[in-house]
């Protein structure tokens, strides 16, 4: 492509060039200067991704290397407990670092806090519909606990949400428990793991006559297809469960035994889901189907320590299980937030971020995964400031056009689709050259809401054509501005679009045409 040429009533365009491969020690400035020779003209923006400028720095570090400076900046003596915070769920951002922490124990444990039911940049940790209705279940349940004292008949809700907290575990989705939500006419409703429909009576010991009343409920629910009876122990902790139909036609059918008295503690844990509650339910993210608890219990496994996952909005919950060595903040946005909240605690153990473990100015924050069996993670671009400006300066003397350079990470942007808001870097610019470290704000009016309100006062285009040039005459309330975003931001997101993921093979994107204001 040469001498780009775009038509006079164009407004912002960019495109995504072509390259040759990127390999460690490559002059990454004379690449790029290349790259645009033939095309740039002043006032451009030219984008690098940071992967090609990391890799020309050989910004590289393994897992041994990392794990030796976790230790001893958190102090960690061999065998002892690390917990980690809120990491992103990622094989390629986070897998290696889990990895990595692990390590670090020397063959202790690994306690890992996910939120519910997101990671922060909208990655599904778990099931959305299994843990709203869990937390339900269990704070209705302490509640009843706590009141029981004086009302011994509220045993009875106690026993349905106990049914419906361990039928959970084997794979059924509660659709209702009568006494609690007045819907139904079986004490239970439920969809099976295989999906089937059924309806569920439950007793404290009769359990015979359960099953007759399940089968006739049966009958009266539309698209029932198996009727259960459970009778729960509450001063043992089990529950029996048989088949109805079976029962009613056989009564030597086998009962199924649950017991619960080792998870019963956890049961009245209203906040928070531990991993003896999850019993056969894993969680696979609907759109990559990776199932992230089970990845990172591999990772701190291959780490040569023993994990633990737990679900929870509360990161002090950790402490519940044990004493704790020290904290690692896995969080890139909300590290700062989370390393205050353990502190307003008190916490007497060092606690470190992501950004704190490997060299500044990021740390890990913003690492991909370079050899996945080897342990090996690229690290974003060092001084990527400087070297946005170094390759300023080469295109300069190479083109004698005077440009700006953005090195860009992941785009800010969020995919309504998918509900993942892929930003794992600090920010969409990683680096910036001088024109544009003052760049504000990009912010304006609604042209369409100026449009609309001066056409519906009767003025015609050509007038609303003259306002629109010169902002003379009538005023228009024009408050409602569009939302102000960083401009560099927008860049850094508009060149990550632009050069897309896999195999685009575009690590550069000129940008012609974007106008911003500079900082007041």
């Amino acid at each position: 492509m040469r001498n780009m040429i775009l038509p006079a009533n164009s407004g912002v365009a960019a495109i995504g060039l072509k390259i040759g491969l990127i390999v460690p020690y490559d002059d990454i400035a004379s690449i790029t200067a290349d790259a645009v020779k033939t095309i740039v003209d002043d006032g451009d923006i030219i984008c690098i991704t940071e992967a090609v400028v990391a890799r020309s720095q050989n910004r590289y570090l393994s897992c041994s290397e990392l794990a030796d400076e976790v230790q001893e900046k958190l102090h960690l003596k061999p065998g002892g407990t690390l917990a980690v915070i809120s990491p992103i769920a990622s094989r390629n951002r986070f897998a290696l670092i889990m990895k990595t922490l692990a390590m670090a124990t020397r063959g202790g444990k690994v306690i890992v806090q996910f939120p519910i039911p997101f990671d922060e940049v909208g990655n599904q940790v778990i099931d959305e519909d299994f843990a709203t209705t869990r937390l339900r279940l269990k704070k209705t349940l302490r509640s009843l606990r706590d009141a029981r004292g004086n009302t011994p008949m509220l045993n009875v809700l106690i026993r349905e949400i106990i049914a419906g907290l361990k039928l959970q575990e084997i794979g059924c989705h509660i659709i209702s428990i009568r006494k609690i939500a007045g819907k139904g006419i079986a004490d239970l409703t439920v969809k099976m793991p295989d999906g089937k429909l059924a309806v569920i009576e439950v007793t404290f010991a009769e359990l015979e006559k359960a099953a007759r009343k399940a089968v006739g409920i049966q009958k009266d629910v539309s698209g029932a297809e198996q009727a259960l009876a459970i009778a729960v122990n509450l001063e043992h902790n089990y529950l029996t469960m048989v088949d109805a139909n079976d029962f009613s036609c056989d009564k030597n059918t086998e009962p199924i035994k649950l017991d619960f008295s080792s998870q019963i503690d956890s049961y009245y844990e209203q906040d928070v889901i531990f991993a003896d509650e999850l019993g056969n339910n894993s969680f696979s993210h609907p759109v990559t189907d990776v199932d992230y608890r089970g990845l990172y219990l591999q990772m701190i496994e291959e780490g040569g320590a023993r994990g633990e996952v737990i679900f929870t909005n509360n990161p002090l919950k950790v402490y519940d299980l044990g004493y704790i060595d020290g904290v690692c903040i896995g969080a890139v946005h909300e590290r700062e937030k989370l390393r205050e909240l353990f502190a307003s605690f008190g916490a007497m153990v060092p606690v470190l971020t992501i950004q704190d473990i490997g060299p500044k100015p990021w740390g890990v924050i913003g690492s991909n995964v370079s050899d996945f069996e080897g342990g090996v993670l690229k690290l974003l671009p060092e001084d990527a400031d400087g070297t946005a400006e170094k390759i300023k300066e080469k295109i300069k003397e190479a083109t004698g056009k005077s440009v700006d350079v953005l090195i860009f990470g992941d785009g800010a942007y969020k995919d309504p689709d998918t509900g993942i808001y892929e930003l794992a870097d600090p920010h969409p610019a990683i680096g910036v050259s001088s024109g544009l470290k003052s760049a504000g704000l990009r912010g304006g009016s609604k042209l369409k809401l100026v449009v609309d309100t001066l056409y519906s006062k009767g003025y015609s285009k050509e007038e609303i054509i003259a306002y629109l040039e010169n902002r003379e005459g009538e005023t228009v309330d024009e408050s409602l501005g569009t939302t102000p975003r960083s401009a560099t931001s927008i860049i850094g997101t508009l060149a990550d679009l632009v050069a897309g993921s896999a195999d685009a093979g575009t690590p550069i994107v000129l940008v012609r045409g974007f106008k911003y204001e500079q900082k007041s």
